[in-house]
């Protein structure tokens, strides 16, 4: 009976080193990220883009003629 609770306090004590050890991870990697010059936020387009192919098909405006396809 003894080794049975040893194998799940074993068992329990790997989950959660494998939890702590992904949540130091994660916190880790998001510290890295948030420490570069640019936010996300605050991106601007590029600029002096060339102009679009003339096979580009530009999208439609105005209503959608599908009569409910995706209901």
């Amino acid at each position: 009976m003894r080794s049975v609770t040893s194998q799940r306090l074993l068992a329990a004590l790997l989950i959660l080193a494998a939890a702590a050890a992904a949540v130091a991870l994660n916190v880790l990697l998001l510290g890295r990220a948030s420490a570069q010059n640019e936010p996300v936020g605050k991106l601007a387009p590029a600029k002096n883009l060339p102009p679009a192919p003339q096979w580009t098909i530009r999208p439609t405006t105005g209503p959608v003629h599908d009569e409910g396809s995706d209901d």
